[in-house]
């Protein structure tokens, strides 16, 4: 299916209807799995997290590459300290791929306390690899980096 995208796109530069028409649905399905990801961030929920991944995942946050089983120990150690987890994910984008992979994209504002009482506050970009295996999306690769905020 990529392949076809790509040669249709090359011959004049865009992308045939009848292709981003088949992948409607594939945006509004990475949308569904985006808000069910922001939920489990906000409600605290490792668990929730670790199963929107798949077990090849790994991420670069800050420039610094973490293996699934390290994001895993580092979810549940992580929500574990928390008193409050807020965040704000704006500017979505989603393109689809193909009919089972696709790329989400955002940018995100959080606001964090922690059970002692210390307030993190951050912001930044963050994209998702989304890939569907046997009708489930999960993410496959992420980025994010935090830069701090201020005020």
């Amino acid at each position: 299916m990529v392949l076809a995208v790509v040669l249709a796109a090359s011959c004049d530069g865009r992308v045939p209807e009848s292709v981003t028409t088949a992948l409607e649905p594939v945006t509004a399905e990475v949308v569904s799995a985006v808000s069910a990801f922001h939920a489990a961030d906000i409600a605290r929920n490792a668990e929730a997290v670790i199963d929107l991944l798949w077990p090849e995942f790994s991420i670069m946050v800050d420039g610094q590459r973490q293996t699934y089983d390290e994001v895993v120990a580092g979810s549940r150690q992580f929500m574990a300290t928390l008193d409050l987890f807020h965040t704000e994910w704006t500017d979505l984008r989603v393109t689809a791929l193909t009919r089972d992979n696709a790329i989400a994209s955002f940018q995100f504002r959080d606001s964090i306390i922690v059970k002692d009482g210390t307030l993190i506050r951050a912001r930044g970009p963050t994209t998702f690899v989304w890939q569907r295996r046997n009708g489930e999306w999960r993410v496959l690769f992420a980025d994010a980096d935090h830069y701090p905020i201020d005020r």
